[in-house]
């Protein structure tokens, strides 16, 4: 359980696996079919890191979804890693070589910042999205020896390879390796770009450092890299790959070796989908503009060759694995993350609503405003205002040419994506990483003032993470000291230690609120109460719930008897009433709301379940 675990035991565990991996990635690259890697603008290494995990993620999750999840093998393979880990533990001092070539203050600040969100990444997890499925899933996988989806929890659905490798990190109680492999992805994208060369010769040094901290700036990696959410691997898998397609393709003439570097590009792309459902945008431009370097090499037919073979390996055994157990529409499926028959279409409007920001006015990109109110509480919504630097000059070829993919990004992703910063950030990545072309530095004035406010941000951003560490850092040196933390900030966890006290050891309830990490009991999810419409869609679901026979329904305050509670008037009678014990806090951990609800245990009597009717 992730609260009897002690956290500087996890977060060892963690660390040890994270640098197995990347020990693997040195191993492999330093040998002769991999070893050309390195003459190109991204180290050979680093792509290969995000190779390898991928590939691994890809490989454990299709077993899992077909085979099983057998926890005595994934410990065996966790340790032949961590044994791994061992061999030689410190590269810290050999990935930031050029650290050294930078000036005092600038090396200061960018120091601290990468210090900063690496503390973040070890704090205990509060997030609702982490507490619901990305750690739920993988902690329910092992109990149950299978990759744990279920029909009325739709969330879990939303699980891909992302928790596939977190139950990796869960066979051996690594319930930090999530997050932690957050902060690494983002180092590596700092890494790859201090190392960014064009051709044989490195691009300005100062400039890219300027690039780093603007990076740095985006107020959304504080949330990433305090979550499981595997969002930022992603990133940083799809960035690698945008690097690729960028600086490395257009640059390479062996054909032999374009195929060879298109292929892990592809596989890339296409891994990164699994993670989460709507990488499919941004890496479907990456492999855009790589099918048309690909083109002009004449290599074009054997490129799509590739890409569907890796499709295949990718992208099919989920979309079979929907078919077989959801739903036989194969053009749904696609299309959508959740493929339930009934209330599927629902449930990813709401994902698309995201927190209601006016589709079309995107000033929540570069502000935190939310519902036309300025609320510094969901500054880690946005992007920020460092990333306008690529507005500074488009003159250069390779420049339009970033700019070109992102506009496809925005014109695709403005209206069907998500209207939240954190959706937007690759391709204002891609277009920061642009301005590289340009950064000299020297004699532009609009540059030495930006700079000045990129320092500034830098700032405002470590205040941040120095008041969240003050609140959150004492959480990972106990396991009591953790619990105090969560305690106070973390959504649900209040509730569920009250039941947790108050249920009968051998019940199951059904829960309304959604940090379902915290339950002791077997639990199954209350969240489809939120999406029906009829009468039908109410019995389906019923029906589901009855064959898992819960004893006791469990209620966040907000949730009882309120207008989307349909089991109001078929449920058993009232057995506990805590008084505020629900402390409702934001999605945001650097906010938390003090306002408490009172929570409510009733018994379930499933023949009176049967009779529930839609009001």
């Amino acid at each position: 359980m992730y609260l009897d675990v002690h956290p500087l035991l996890s977060i060892l565990f963690s660390l040890l696996i994270i640098n197995g991996f990347y020990n693997l990635s040195k191993l492999v690259s330093q040998s002769k079919y991999f070893k050309f890697l390195d003459n190109y603008a991204v180290q050979g290494k680093i792509i290969l890191f995000f190779l390898i995990i991928n590939f691994f993620s890809i490989i454990l999750y299709n077993f899992f979804l077909f085979f099983g999840v057998n926890k005595l093998i994934l410990q065996i393979i966790v340790v032949l890693l961590i044994l791994l880990g061992f061999y030689k533990p410190i590269h810290f001092k050999e990935l930031i070589e050029k650290f050294k070539l930078i000036n005092n203050k600038t090396i200061l600040i960018l120091s601290l910042l990468i210090f900063g969100y690496f503390l973040l990444s070890l704090l205990p997890i509060s997030d609702p999205d982490s507490l619901d499925y990305h750690l739920t899933v993988p902690y329910l996988s092992l109990i149950n020896n299978k990759f744990f989806i279920e029909k009325e929890w739709f969330t879990s659905q939303l699980a891909g390879a992302g928790e596939a490798l977190i139950i990796f990190g869960l066979s051996i109680n690594a319930y930090k390796f999530s997050s932690i492999l957050q902060y690494i992805s983002l180092f590596a994208i700092i890494i790859a770009v201090l190392n960014l060369k064009k051709g044989k010769e490195y691009f300005s040094l100062e400039g890219k450092i300027l690039i780093c901290l603007s990076i740095l700036c985006i107020p959304s990696f504080l949330f990433l890299t305090f979550t499981a959410k595997p969002q930022l691997f992603s990133i940083g898998t799809n960035f690698i790959a945008f690097l690729i397609a960028f600086f490395v393709l257009p640059l390479e003439h062996n054909k032999k070796k374009t195929i060879f570097i298109f292929s892990i590009l592809s596989f890339l792309c296409l891994s990164s989908t699994q993670f989460k459902f709507s990488f499919f945008l941004s890496s479907g431009i990456i492999l855009l503009i790589a099918f048309f370097e690909m083109k002009k090499k004449k290599l074009l037919i054997k490129s799509l060759i590739i890409t569907l073979l890796f499709f295949i390996i990718t992208v099919f055994p989920r979309e079979f694995f929907d078919y077989q157990n959801f739903s036989t529409d194969i053009i749904k499926n696609f299309f959508q993350p959740v493929t339930d028959d009934f209330l599927s279409e629902y449930f990813v409007t709401s994902l698309k609503h995201g927190t209601g920001n006016p589709r079309y006015i995107p000033y929540w990109l570069f502000v935190p405003y939310y519902y036309n109110n300025f609320t510094p509480s969901v500054i880690t919504e946005i992007v920020g205002l460092s990333v306008l630097i690529f507005l500074i000059n488009f003159k250069f070829e390779p420049v339009k040419k970033i700019i070109f993919a992102a506009l496809i990004f925005f014109i695709l992703a403005i209206p069907f994506g998500q209207p939240t910063g954190r959706f937007f950030i690759e391709p204002f990545l891609w277009l920061v990483v642009g301005s590289i072309y340009y950064l000299t530095l020297k004699n532009n004035l609009f540059l030495k003032i930006f700079k000045k406010f990129i320092i500034v941000n830098s700032i405002g951003i470590l205040c941040i993470i120095i008041f969240t560490l003050i609140n959150f850092l004492p959480g990972i040196f106990s396991i009591e000291s953790q619990k105090k933390v969560l305690r106070k900030y973390s959504d649900g966890y209040n509730l569920f230690e009250w039941s947790n006290n108050n249920l009968p050891d051998n019940s199951k309830i059904i829960s309304s609120h959604r940090s379902y990490l915290f339950s002791e009991k077997p639990f199954v999810s209350y969240e489809f109460r939120l999406f029906v419409r009829n009468q039908i869609e109410l019995e389906h679901y019923v029906n589901l719930i009855i064959e898992k026979k819960p004893t006791h329904l469990l209620y966040a305050g907000l949730s009882h008897n309120n207008e989307t509670d349909t089991l109001k008037n078929c449920r058993g009678k009232l057995i506990k009433l805590g008084q505020d014990v629900h402390q409702l806090t934001a999605r945001n951990p650097f906010s938390v709301n003090k306002i408490s609800y009172n929570g409510y245990i009733y018994e379930i009597d499933l023949e009176k379940l049967k009779t529930c009717k839609i009001k």
